[in-house]
């Protein structure tokens, strides 16, 4: 019979050699040893949580029929083999430590690994439709193909790993080479959930921060398309609580969730959002608890080796270092940009206002979408906005032409940058508007500017080439609250609504609103 294992062998070795994959190996094998024997064969693997047979055709019928076993995906054209699933192991089937046939004429082939005293990995149920017993020489030659596929599968299992971790590291290695990188806050946070979620191949990858109520999703990636987008950036602060206390006090450095009967708010959660489990990892912020990542599998439960875990918690660990420098990144960008426009003549034709030499409308939306970007918005320092509107102006045009409203315009404007710091702009937001964003400064601090500001536009008069004109104005101040305000838009909003109210108390005053509504 040393023809039979050799043949067989010949495959194993083959697998080994070409690389194939696990999954292959065992198929293959299994083919194999149904072709040789002339029997059905059937492969019980524990190699995860869940156990899994591999099934030559003979075994179909009894195992579907009996509910042993559920298939997994289709048949494998180029083996014949099968995969299955079942909950549990038979006792019997591990009762015996060596070969033996069963009553009914099963071949029972436990195959130990290399080192003594582990637990099983694979035993082997060879059945002959007609059995004419097992002679010794085919006995012996099965014992040989079962050690050379515990050989085979640890020699590929090794490979996994080291693929595995040299993959895992490179992925640490990009992670940190993009907080390096010149890419905004929002495009690093990004990438690294995407980074995170393609290196360990998920189905979904997610940053939430669960500091506020209602928590936010902060980035997205998704591994298949055919996955149903997450419908909202918020949700309920309570679905996450218990996740939250067991963060905090049980100093948890991940937990894991998959479906089952107890009713809990993150398991109806996965079942709305379709997915079958959920690996969280904790994120902390200079030393404050921030959110999580979150990895979602939605065809079946995973479990993470601990190298994984391992490489999930360094990411997560580059990620709050991240969001910790995103309030760093944003002061620098807006010195950056004063500095750019100071020496950059020819985009000042394309960034500010002709008339008055501010800055344009286009580049204060350009700012505000900076302010808004997600992964810096919960941790900047509070910025404000301050809105300013020339009080009667278009009494002054009615009176004295357009050409002497230009030239109010011109020094209105002077009048305000000349009042604020070198790297703070004003902008023209249209007609007699102006606007000013405050970087990290308070309220307060901002209705302290305002005022400077309306002090010098209403003390003196302006000169123009029809003589002196006194001209007021009338201020609106706000304050960004990162809970309350989605955007920086919205401190805008808040802004003019404050300015409207300015106006309705008589002009030539500073009105500020505090929390939004």
């Amino acid at each position: 019979m040393k023809s039979t294992w050799k043949s067989i062998y010949s495959g194993i070795k083959a697998a080994v050699v070409d690389l194939d994959s696990i999954d292959s190996l065992l198929r293959q094998t299994v083919r194999s040893i149904a072709l040789a024997y002339r029997a059905d064969c059937l492969l019980w693997t524990v190699l995860e949580a869940t156990p899994r047979l591999y099934a030559s055709q003979g075994w179909w019928a009894a195992l579907e029929q009996n509910a042993i076993a559920s298939p997994l995906g289709a048949i494998d054209s180029a083996s014949d083999v099968r995969l299955y699933e079942t909950q549990t192991i038979p006792a019997w089937l591990t009762q015996h430590s060596q070969l033996h046939e069963t009553a009914e004429g099963d071949l029972l082939v436990p195959i130990p690994q290399e080192s003594s005293g582990e637990p099983l990995r694979f035993v082997l149920q060879i059945r002959r439709a007609v059995s004419p017993g097992w002679s010794k020489p085919e006995l012996e030659s099965i014992e040989i193909v079962c050690s050379q596929l515990e050989m085979a599968y640890s020699a590929l299992f090794w490979r996994d790993r080291l693929e595995q971790s040299r993959a895992q590291a490179a992925l640490v290695g990009r992670i940190a080479r993009l907080l390096n990188s010149s890419l905004n806050p929002d495009e690093i946070v990004e990438r690294i959930v995407a980074e995170l979620g393609q290196g360990l191949h998920c189905d979904r990858c997610v940053l939430i921060d669960l500091r506020h109520d209602p928590v936010s999703v902060l980035a997205v990636w998704d591994g298949d398309s055919a996955i149903e987008p997450l419908e909202s950036r918020q949700i309920d602060r309570s679905v996450w609580q218990e996740v939250i206390e067991m963060f905090l006090q049980a100093g948890a450095s991940f937990l894991a969730f998959d479906l089952d009967s107890e009713p809990d708010p993150l398991q109806d959660w996965l079942r709305d959002i379709q997915a079958a489990s959920v690996l969280l990892i904790p994120l902390f912020t200079q030393s404050e608890f921030f959110g999580a990542v979150a990895l979602l599998e939605y065809g079946q439960t995973r479990t993470y080796q601990i190298d994984e875990l391992q490489t999930i918690r360094q990411v997560a660990d580059q990620a709050a270092i991240a969001l910790t420098n995103a309030q760093h990144y944003q002061s620098l960008w807006f010195k950056q940009e004063a500095l750019r426009l100071q020496n950059n003549s020819l985009q000042q034709e394309v960034i500010r206002d002709q008339l008055t030499h501010l800055l344009n409308r286009r580049s204060l939306e350009r700012e505000l979408s900076q302010l808004s970007a997600r992964a810096v918005w919960t941790v900047q320092p509070a910025f404000s906005i301050i809105v300013c509107d020339i009080d009667y102006f278009k009494l002054v045009n009615d009176t004295h032409g357009h050409p002497i409203g230009d030239q109010v315009l011109h020094s209105v404007a002077a009048r305000l940058q000349k009042q604020l710091r070198r790297e703070t702009q004003a902008y023209r937001y249209g007609g007699e508007e102006f606007v000013v964003i405050l970087t990290e400064a308070t309220l307060e601090k901002a209705i302290d500017v305002a005022e400077r500001l309306r002090q010098a536009i209403c003390t003196t008069p302006i000169s123009t080439s029809v003589g002196s004109i006194r001209v007021t104005a009338s201020f609106g101040v706000a304050q960004q609250d990162s809970l309350g305000d989605r955007t920086a838009w919205d401190v805008l909003q808040r802004a003019d609504r404050a300015l409207y109210l300015a106006k309705r108390a008589g002009r030539d005053r500073v009105e500020a609103l505090g929390q939004p509504c």
